[in-house]
């Protein structure tokens, strides 16, 4: 995506345009994606300092 797209996606100057959509929703679904996968790897570590 270039950079001034970006911008104007931000200001809200592109919201009519279907592509935008899906770039606001790629960028959700990765969010959740790294979300959850950081939370499985969380909480399959070694408690640290736990007695």
């Amino acid at each position: 995506m270039e950079y001034e797209r970006l911008v104007e996606i931000l200001h809200g100057q592109r919201l009519e345009e279907p592509l935008t959509w899906v770039y606001i929703g790629a960028l959700i679904a990765v969010a959740v994606a790294g979300w959850k996968v950081g939370g499985v790897l969380l909480d399959d570590a070694p408690n640290v300092g736990e007695k």
